[in-house]
Parts: structure tokens; C-alpha cells; sequence
């Protein structure tokens, strides 16, 4: 008996003394309990703050404890949020919350959904940037709060209105000044970037020297008239970092060739087919078709598919940039859902007047487009039904070589997409190449 009591007692001690606590009802419909939530905030004039985890989860009952007992965050709370702990576990996993709440889990647990009064989710808040030792920090979590409550998503909001209403260029600048002071970069924020490595710091330094909206025609795109507008909209994201099996990434025609004529002779011993693949290659090569293939889909040969190890993906991601005469403001969650909002979506199908038509926006959201342009270039998107925000070029996901000298970053170009090689000389990131290689 005395050994389970210390065994209990060692448990408790591990996880904050909070290892009896639950604060998860695994019975509960999460569904309904967003919608009951939703209900009360409509009614008191504040937003659903969900903490979805479960009493599996020590880093769960450790946020629910500190938002609890701490004396400025628990009353922050309870003044601006409707707050919720959403069930995630084995005996329920709520998986048509989890769908509706946008999957928060892949930003590991616990992850804070923000609802606006409407019940619709605005901001996904993972943990890791929130945590200090053992612990929570105040001062993060505080300013969390004040960045997601009603009153300061709703106030941006209305300046943005006000200023179209009033056709206000001036009013306009200060919304967009306000978003440059409020979301700023994290390249060098490694307090708040738990998962900060030397690959992310190095995809930093190769974005900055990537990023040139102002010299399109480098990385093999048309020009875009940006000298003309005063702010840059820049992403707040990368896909994904990974790394190819190989020292170097050769770029060159004769590094190619070298490279993938080998790949066949360790890939094909019959001599009659390897000498045709190695026709192939030669033909492709001069004729400026041939690129580094890391893909497993069925389409390629097994000779021409490099394989790569993921170093992270879904990474927060603000790199420092600067141009001349320009603000840069970063696309967040919170400020695209603000846009949207403001724009609305009006606009003509895709195809609508021939089969090369992309949408576009139309009736008033054309003029909403025409005044936000007055501060920022954007567009509609291809599809329709959704803006592009990004100051192109938007990179989607970078591979690096072994020995970091080298990189691959592929990225969206408004309508279009390709890949700009990157090496490092006398340790700086310079363009080596660039190309268009799909549209949609």
C-alpha cells in the first residue's frame, strides 16, 4: 500500500500535481457542445474559445489549471470567451467536431480553436509557441487572447469598412499599418518557435533570397506591376522543409546527365534497355525537359524518382523581408478571414464567357477589390469563390541537399507554379535558376 501511495504521489508530482484532474467529458456530443457554447456567446457578446485535447493529455489539464487559477488570464477568459474544453480520445474521438473545428490535432495537443458569435472557426492556435518550462507563459497567452477576442477582431473590421464606406485612401493605410505592428516576423523569435532547427532557420535565409517580387523576371516569371503599391501581403506559412539522400542537388545539364545516366546503369543491368533510358535522358536534357523528380507517384521510372526524408511541414513561417518603400504585412488566419469577410464573393464562374475565363469578381466585390487594391495588389482565384491575398511569388515547400549548399523551392505564381534553384556562395543564398512548370 505504501508503494502505491508514493507511486501516486510520484505521478501527481510529474504532471503538475493535475494527474487525478479531469476536466474532459468524454460522454459529450462536441457537436452540441459548440453549438450550446455558440448559443451563450451570441447572447453575451463574445467569442467560443475551445480547447480541444483530452485527460490523456498532461499539457491539456496543465493549460486548464493555469486558465483556471491564473489572476489575468482567467478573468481575460471568462470577460472575452465562451470556453470549452472539447473532447479528443480513444472512447470518442468527436471526429465531426474535429472535421468542423479544421482537424485542430495536427497541430498536436492541446490546439485552441477560435469561433467568432457566428460558431464559425477564425484561428487554430497550437500550444507550442504558448509553453514556458513546464508551464504556460503569461505574457504569450495573454497576448493570444487579446489578438482573438470579439473586440479586436471586430474593431480592425470595422476600420476596413468605414474606410470603403467613406472611400477613405487614408483610413485604408491605417488599417494596413495597424496589421504590419500587429503580426510582425518570427525568423528570429525562437522563444516562440518551439520547433526552431537549422533547417528552418536555413529555409528563412533562402525564402528572403527566393522572395523577389520586384524582379519576377529572375526566377522565370513575368513582371507584376508591385513598384506600384505601397504594401507587400506576404505568406504566413510553408507547407513543408525536407531533405534528398544526396550531398548535392546537381542542377546542371551535365551534373544531370551524370547523375541520372548513373541512376540507370544501378537500375537496369540488361544492356539494351539501359542504353534507350540513357537515349532518353540525352534527348530530354537538350531539349531542357529534364529536372529533378522527387515524387512517388506512379508516372515516373524508379531511375528518376529521388527520395527525400520531411524535416517538418505546416510551419509558421514569417520571414524577414524589406523592399524599398513598401510594408510588409503577413497573411495570417486572422486578417485573411477579415478580407474575406470584407470582399464578399461575387463574381462570374470560371468559363462563363469562354473556356479560358478564369472567375473573377464581380458587382460589389469588384469595387471592394478596386479600393483594397488601392493599398495592396490581390486577386480572385482561378476557381472562384476564394481571394489570393499572397504577393507573389508564394513558396509552397523547399528541399535541401545533405550538405545545405543547395535548394529547391517550389512555388505558386498567381495562375501558374514551378521551382527556383538556389545555391549558397561564400554562405549566401544567390538564384541559380528558375521556371514555370504548370498552370491550371
Amino acid at each position: 500500500m505504501k508503494k502505491l501511495t508514493l507511486l501516486l504521489a510520484f505521478v501527481a508530482v510529474c504532471f503538475g500535481g493535475q494527474a487525478q484532474v479531469k476536466v474532459y467529458d468524454e460522454s459529450l456530443d462536441a457537436m452540441q457542445q459548440i453549438q450550446e457554447a455558440t448559443a451563450l456567446a451570441q447572447k453575451t457578446n463574445r467569442y467560443v474559445l475551445c480547447q480541444v485535447g483530452g485527460n490523456w493529455c498532461p499539457w491539456c489539464l496543465r493549460f486548464a489549471d493555469f486558465a483556471k487559477k491564473d489572476s489575468v488570464i482567467a478573468p481575460l477568459i471568462k470577460e472575452n470567451f465562451v470556453y470549452i474544453h472539447v473532447n479528443y480520445s480513444k472512447g470518442n474521438k468527436n471526429e465531426k467536431a474535429m472535421r468542423f473545428l479544421g482537424n485542430p490535432g495536427r497541430f498536436g495537443y492541446p490546439a485552441f480553436v477560435v469561433l467568432n458569435r457566428e460558431g464559425q472557426p477564425i484561428h487554430i492556435q497550437e500550444s507550442a509557441s504558448l509553453e514556458e518550462g513546464k508551464g504556460y507563459s503569461r505574457q504569450r497567452v495573454e497576448k493570444f487572447l487579446h489578438l482573438w477576442n470579439r473586440k479586436a477582431v471586430e474593431a480592425e473590421a470595422t476600420l476596413l469598412e468605414e474606410a470603403y464606406q467613406k472611400q477613405d485612401t487614408a483610413m485604408l493605410y491605417e488599417f494596413f499599418n495597424h496589421w504590419a505592428e500587429d503580426v510582425i516576423s518570427n525568423e528570429n523569435d525562437t522563444t516562440t518557435n518551439k520547433w526552431q532547427n537549422e533547417w528552418v532557420a536555413e529555409a528563412h535565409k533562402v525564402f528572403t533570397a527566393f522572395y523577389q517580387p520586384l524582379q519576377l523576371e529572375k526566377i522565370g516569371c513575368r513582371p507584376l506591376p508591385y513598384q506600384d503599391y505601397p504594401y507587400f501581403i506576404v505568406q504566413n506559412s510553408l507547407y513543408k522543409i525536407s531533405v534528398a539522400e544526396m550531398d548535392t542537388l546537381p542542377f546542371k545539364p551535365d551534373e544531370l546527365e551524370a547523375y541520372y545516366t548513373k541512376r540507370i546503369r544501378q537500375t537496369y543491368p540488361d544492356d539494351s534497355t539501359r542504353q534507350k533510358k540513357i537515349e532518353y535522358l540525352q534527348r530530354e536534357i537538350n531539349l531542357g525537359r529534364m529536372s529533378l523528380v522527387f515524387n512517388d507517384d506512379w508516372f515516373y521510372e524508379p531511375w528518376v524518382k529521388i527520395k527525400t526524408s520531411e524535416i517538418m511541414r505546416n510551419i509558421e513561417f514569417r520571414p524577414q523581408v524589406s523592399f524599398p518603400n513598401k510594408k510588409i504585412v503577413y497573411l495570417t488566419d486572422r486578417y485573411k478571414k477579415m478580407l474575406d469577410d470584407f470582399l464578399g464573393d461575387q463574381h462570374v464562374d470560371l468559363g462563363t464567357e469562354n473556356i479560358m475565363q478564369v472567375a473573377y469578381a464581380k458587382d460589389e466585390s469588384r469595387q471592394r477589390m478596386e479600393f483594397l487594391m488601392k493599398a495592396a495588389k490581390i486577386f480572385y482565384g482561378h476557381w472562384g469563390g476564394y481571394w489570393q491575398y499572397e504577393t507573389y511569388p508564394e513558396a509552397n515547400s523547399i528541399i535541401f541537399d545533405r550538405e545545405m549548399q543547395r535548394a529547391i523551392v517550389y512555388f505558386r505564381f498567381v495562375y501558374e507554379g514551378g521551382e527556383v534553384y538556389l545555391e549558397k556562395k561564400d554562405g549566401k543564398w544567390t538564384i541559380f535558376s528558375g521556371q514555370l512548370t504548370w498552370t491550371e
